[in-house]
Formats: C-alpha cells, structure tokens, sequence
C-alpha cells in the first residue's frame, strides 16, 4: 500500500474511537480501537487470548472504560 493510500484512509486529525480494557488477569489495560464503519470493538486478553466484543448501538452505553476477568 503507497503512503497516499494510507494518507487517504484517515484524514489528519481525525480521532478514531476506542476503549479502554482492563484486564485483571493479565494486570494490564488496553486501548481497542475500530474504524468508524465498524459495527463493534474487539478485545484480546494479552495473557490468556480471551476475546471479547462490545457492539456499537443507540441502545448501548457512553462509558468508555470497561474491567474484564478471564475466569
């Protein structure tokens, strides 16, 4: 892919949306980021490779801080 390919994709200065995960197992938090197309984030536990998805709704939440056990 050329750099103006990439340069196209995403304006400059445009914030892409994403939360934050803790995962207590790992003792780590993450940023999981998804293109603003996308209908839902997807999480990956860095320890254990729990995976979890958080679907985008007008029904859903605001809150963008999420803590998740892999147990």
């Amino acid at each position: 892919m050329s750099t103006s390919q990439r340069s196209s994709e995403q304006p400059t200065g445009q914030a892409r949306p994403y939360l934050r995960i803790y995962f207590r197992c790992a003792n780590q938090y993450i940023r999981v980021y998804r293109r603003p197309e996308d209908p839902e984030y997807c999480a990956r536990c860095p320890t254990c490779g729990m995976t979890k998805t958080f679907r985008v709704g007008r029904s859903g939440t605001a809150q963008r801080f999420f803590e998740l056990s892999c147990k």
